[in-house]
């Protein structure tokens, strides 16, 4: 309904109230139900606290006529209702304190003497309201046990119905319970106490979070106690680096596996695909559309879902990086020998020939034909042979991680160029850090590299690459690897992979024709003339004192 005519309404509602309950004064019970649900069963009646927080005002009356309160009136709990004013407005601080200052009502009927009778209420009544467990309006009867039943039937007995925890900063999470979930994921058979440690049938703590954020955060660490091994990869997933510079939407396990429905990702191969696409979902329509997507939505068990290429815990960053080939080669256990029948120089065809490509050239490169490419040059330290960190390269730049731009755009130009690299390489080597411009040919997203075609429109155009205007040679990049996994990227002039700077600091990327050094060119064009005019001119010489050696030969005959 239209905000307005809500509005409308209530003020109408509210000066006709004040009749309506004179008139209504001495009728029954439900009559003063329906009464009071003539206004509050409006879905969007809410009240603003002090606090800022929204306090629905919303009564649902079939819920509310299910449940245990159905023969009470409205007034048996909301006793300082004026039946002859309302409404009137009450300054509520937040809803916690609402839920205390309810707390207080539920004690007209139900008394501390009845309520500790159980030992989980004694524990339970010094911390926490009643509507913190049990709800408001849609309370459902729990029956007291009499004799020793299952724990898991014990802790579904409350927990079947729609009981919430707040949070501190206003948030209400829902402890419902789904039993027959719970009984079909892959914990069926796990009691419930073996998940969550320190809660019994005579211990039920109440915990505080700030949020629902924090909660699933902290409670990640109740999985790591069976999955020892996940949780070792996990350690070095770009997942948990990301949570641990800030970043609180970084999933942990729950976000991927649920919590109480956990279904196995070994039988649903789904189930992999449902987890990522929460995140994720600007990859889908790529991978749907690509030759692994449609494989996959055809049934074919070998098709790769997320998980195949980026594996399942230990996620990396596959930014600037040709790790991810390890996932293609799982099941393309044959490229190299595929490769190998066109990727040659001919006449001869090495294997090396294939690794070289392997190792500066991501896959997606060649296999995405319709992507951008881009060449990465990753500042990489010599001695571990891994990215150096923007927060180290700062450090030793004596500046902010986010200003090492400046410090390696030396001349203040806005680009890199061979003598910014060489500037860089001298200064980091002078304190005492060997580093490296480690070159790779790559997609410049995320997106493409999921567009990977069949492999008969992969690209085998070596011209694309190996030419000195080539096409793939256009852009390029440095990059600086974030704490996060993500890079730094500060463009460079395309000559720069040809520079006679870039020699040294940038000696592990080089394809002959598309960075080829002129300085090298030179050099080659002497070394060849050099090369070939040393048999020329041994053969001019030959046959210029062919006629000496002659006589000398015949001088020689004469004295015999």
């Amino acid at each position: 309904m239209n905000k307005k005519y809500v509005s409308i309404f209530l003020v109408i509602a509210f000066m006709i109230f004040p009749l309506c309950i004179s008139a209504a004064k001495g009728v029954p019970k439900q009559d003063e139900v329906q009464l009071c649900l003539m206004c509050h069963q409006d879905k969007g009646l809410t009240k603003k606290l002090e606090n800022k927080e929204r306090l629905s005002l919303s009564i649902d009356g079939n819920q509310f006529m299910a449940s245990v309160h159905k023969k009470v009136k409205c007034t048996g709990c909301h006793n300082d209702i004026s039946m002859d004013s309302h409404p009137r407005v009450k300054t509520i601080n937040s809803k916690r304190e609402y839920s205390a200052q309810m707390y207080k009502k539920c004690r007209l009927c139900h008394t501390d003497q009845q309520l500790s009778k159980n030992p989980l209420h004694s524990q339970l009544m010094a911390r926490a309201s009643c509507a913190e467990c049990h709800g408001s309006h849609y309370i459902k009867g729990v029956k007291a046990e009499k004799v020793a039943v299952q724990e898991n039937i014990y802790c579904i007995s409350c927990h079947r119905n729609q009981l919430v925890m707040s949070m501190k900063n206003g948030e209400s999470l829902s402890l419902y319970i789904d039993q027959s979930m719970v009984g079909n994921s892959v914990h069926g058979k796990l009691k419930c106490t073996e998940c969550h440690a320190g809660f019994s049938k005579t211990d039920h703590p109440i915990r505080s979070f700030n949020s629902k954020r924090d909660y699933a955060i902290l409670t990640a660490d109740t999985c790591r106690k069976c999955h020892e091994e996940a949780s070792k990869q996990f350690e070095t997933s770009v997942h948990l680096s990301l949570l641990k510079t800030g970043n609180l939407k970084a999933p942990t396990c729950t976000d991927c596996h649920g919590a109480h429905g956990v279904a196995s990702a070994k039988k649903d191969r789904t189930v992999g695909l449902t987890s990522c696409n929460k995140c994720h979902a600007d990859m889908k329509p790529s991978y749907e559309a690509s030759v692994h997507g449609m494989a996959f939505a055809k049934g074919n068990a070998e098709a790769p879902s997320c998980s195949s290429c980026h594996n399942a815990h230990n996620i990396e960053s596959t930014t600037m990086t040709t790790k991810i080939k390890d996932g293609c080669l799982k099941c393309h256990k044959d490229a190299a020998k595929a490769h190998n029948k066109w990727l040659k120089n001919q006449p001869v065809a090495l294997p090396t020939f294939v690794k070289a490509h392997f190792d500066v050239v991501s896959c997606a490169a060649c296999h995405s034909p319709d992507a951008q490419r881009r060449i990465y040059l990753t500042l990489h330290n010599r001695k571990t042979d891994k990215p150096l960190p923007e927060e180290e390269l700062a450090k030793l730049l004596d500046t902010e991680p986010g200003k090492v731009k400046d410090g390696i755009d030396t001349n203040k130009d806005g680009k890199v160029d061979g003598k910014d690299l060489w500037s860089m390489f001298t200064l980091l080597f002078k304190k005492g850090t060997a580093v490296t411009f480690k070159g790779t040919l790559d997609v410049s997203n995320s997106v493409e590299s999921h567009m990977i075609a069949p492999k008969a429109e992969a690209v085998k155009d070596c011209t694309q690459c190996h030419l000195p205007d080539a096409k793939f040679f256009q852009n390029v990049f440095v990059a600086v690897k974030k704490s996060d996994g993500k890079p730094t990227l500060i463009p460079a002039e395309k000559d720069t992979v040809r520079s006679v700077f870039s020699i040294i600091p940038a000696s592990k990327f080089y394809a002959i024709g598309g960075s080829s050094i002129e300085l090298w060119d030179i050099l080659f064009i002497v070394a060849l003339i050099g090369g070939i005019a040393v048999p020329i001119g041994h053969i001019a010489l030959r046959i210029v004192f062919s006629p000496i050696r002659a006589l000398r030969r015949m001088g020689k005959g004469g004295k015999k």
